[in-house]
């Protein structure tokens, strides 16, 4: 009957006990006394909180968390198959799980225990964390195609969430883009550029954190896009410059006589105030001109350096023709009215 009333007692003491989540050896391993003090100890096991972690590489992570008062060590748990099962025991704070799966997402809790009369008993899970290893370094990017705006980056396929492109960009690396596929094109780029390229790998934890993980950097790549075909103003202007430049060389007349234009009321004290003012103010409306003559690119000439050699040798002819007059080259687009085809097309202009 005693017997009976200590089991009674004891399992009263137990489920008092499993209010607070602590674990209770079974009745009959011991007196009611020795239960007693079992479960006073087990109802001060605290519960662990601030459980956090830190990725160590693709295959090892480092959890930590708050110290319990009074624990005597604490043991980790990683859920597999929807089930946390037990990895070790541990006395401090910090546990690192190793031999893991690269960009892989785990899931982990701990709780804090004592060790009384030779029995662990343990205080309440804290609440689970999640969070992943790194992925591997990126291998395989290559330039796949160049265009005149745009570079085609392809790598080879590795675990993780989704891959970043970096650019160097004035010395420094920036992130331009992000795709989940093994390719990706860099677009708005400048005609007849070296560029630099690499990328890395990035694993999130969950879809609802931003709380991100790189694999090493891949390799660097070089690309330089190819010479536009495309006339922009910036090429007139460089065209106009250097054409208005061979002009003024070849001004012998101009260079002796600059200075009787006071004869005109106009006075030049210098050889460039004559220059600076055709180049300036000599146009089309506001000048006389021999001739207008028109280009289409792809047609009469193939290229920039086609197009000034061609105006080089009629400027060459027109001074040795008119060998007293001074042009300057004048170069615009070819306005309504011109030979105009959908081809690039340009109308320049000898001016005197």
């Amino acid at each position: 009957m005693k017997n009976g009333m200590k089991k009674t007692a004891a399992v009263v003491m137990a489920a008092m006990l499993m209010g607070t989540g602590a674990v209770v050896p079974a009745a009959e391993d011991m007196g009611i006394f020795s239960q007693t003090a079992i479960v006073a100890e087990a109802a001060s096991v605290g519960k662990v909180t601030g459980l956090k972690s830190k990725t160590l590489s693709n295959s090892e992570i480092q959890l930590n968390w708050s110290k319990v008062k009074g624990a005597s060590g604490y043991t980790v748990y990683m859920r597999k198959n929807g089930k946390y099962n037990k990895l070790g025991d541990c006395k401090g704070t910090s546990y690192t799980v190793k031999k893991l799966p690269n960009a892989t997402r785990e899931n982990f809790k701990v709780r804090a225990y004592k060790t009384v009369k030779g029995k662990k008993v343990y205080g309440e899970y804290s609440a689970n964390w999640n969070t992943a290893t790194n992925p591997q370094a990126c291998k395989g990017l290559k330039v796949s195609s160049v265009g005149t705006d745009s570079v085609k980056l392809s790598w080879t396929k590795i675990g993780c969430t989704n891959y970043r492109i970096y650019q160097n960009i004035k010395g420094k690396w920036k992130e331009i883009g992000k795709t989940t596929g093994t390719s990706y094109t860099v677009k708005k780029l400048a005609p007849a550029t070296k560029y630099q390229f690499k990328i890395r790998a990035c694993k999130q934890d969950d879809k609802k954190t931003n709380n991100n993980h790189y694999g090493k950097y891949s390799g660097v790549v070089t690309a330089t896009t190819k010479k536009s075909d495309k006339i922009t103003q910036a090429d007139i202007d460089a065209m106009k410059k250097e054409l208005q430049e061979y002009s003024k060389s070849k001004a012998t007349y101009v260079k002796e006589h600059y200075t009787e234009f006071w004869k005109y009321g106009i006075d030049y004290n210098t050889l460039e105030e004559f220059f600076d003012y055709y180049a300036k103010d000599c146009t089309p409306e506001e000048s006389g001109y021999d001739t207008v003559d028109t280009i289409h690119f792809g047609e009469s000439v193939s290229t920039l350096n086609d197009f000034i050699k061609l105006y080089k040798d009629y400027i060459d002819y027109e001074y040795n023709k008119r060998g007293d007059v001074y042009y300057v080259v004048y170069i615009e687009s070819c306005p309504k009215g011109l030979d105009v085809n959908p081809n690039p097309c340009w109308a320049v202009y000898l001016l005197y």
